[in-house]
């Protein structure tokens, strides 16, 4: 069995238990232990499972699926967010739209403001011709399980746009970091923030205190980020941090 196999089985059995150990993968799998050892480091380093104490494996919380998996997630939260992200909104903006699932609530909020969005968004299509707003899709190579577009291609037509603001999500925010789990996203976002004159993050209250793969930013780095009462937040610095509530809907 090829690694890529046997690494995607590994992880579906874990999904399915709270906690896996590593004896059970060896007679899962049928290979040496120096075998499940190193699948479960590049699972590790996917940021798809966490290696605890004791030789035991649990799915990582952080592990972000499709962009139509992940829609639904703490779907209340998100619309707050953008509820009261859309006051940041001005007639006429230039806005840049991150690809993420909770960015897709915003657009609903964008109706009847006559700004133009640019995305790399795949997924957030639909919604905004629905909505009638003028809208610029960066085109690239597709990741369809992402929802985007990426490439050189991408991040030379950014650089050559400015932005009025940026709109944009996290796979975690620690006081030391804001990161995503998806390295072309990272990448994507730390262009778009050099080119925007206002930039706004919104994320849900599970994405604080965590910390995923590759890094875009720092908290400094951000005007707003808008998050919920449900985060639990113990930073130093937390000027920029907006809580938003139903009221703001």
């Amino acid at each position: 069995m090829i690694p890529y196999v046997r690494q995607s089985k590994i992880y579906d059995y874990i999904k399915i238990r709270t906690i896996v150990y590593l004896d059970e993968l060896v007679e899962f799998t049928k290979v040496s232990m120096p075998t499940v050892r190193r699948d479960l480091k590049v699972l590790q380093d996917e940021g798809k499972i966490i290696l605890l104490n004791g030789g035991g494996v649990k799915v990582s919380e952080v592990v972000d699926h499709s962009v139509v998996g992940r829609l639904e997630v703490n779907a209340e939260e998100k619309f707050i967010i953008c509820a009261k992200a859309a006051q940041y909104v001005e007639p006429n903006d230039f806005i840049y739209l991150g690809p993420g699932t909770t960015e897709n609530y915003l657009i609903s909020f964008l109706a009847g403001k006559n700004v133009t969005v640019v995305t790399n968004g795949i997924f957030h299509v639909n919604k905004l011709i629905e909505h009638s707003i003028k809208t610029i899709l960066i085109g690239g190579q597709m990741d369809n399980n992402l929802g985007i577009t990426y490439g050189a291609e991408v991040y030379d037509k950014i650089n050559k746009m400015n932005f009025t603001s940026c709109f944009i999500g996290a796979s975690g925010v620690s006081e030391k970091c804001v990161s995503s789990f998806d390295n072309y996203t990272a990448v994507i976002n730390e262009k778009v923030m050099e080119r925007s004159a206002k930039k706004i993050l919104m994320v849900d209250s599970t994405k604080i205190n965590n910390v995923s793969h590759y890094v875009f930013g720092e908290i400094k780095d951000f005007d707003h980020i808008i998050t919920t009462d449900k985060a639990v937040i113990h930073f130093t610095n937390i000027e920029n941090f907006v809580i938003a509530d139903k009221f703001d809907i």
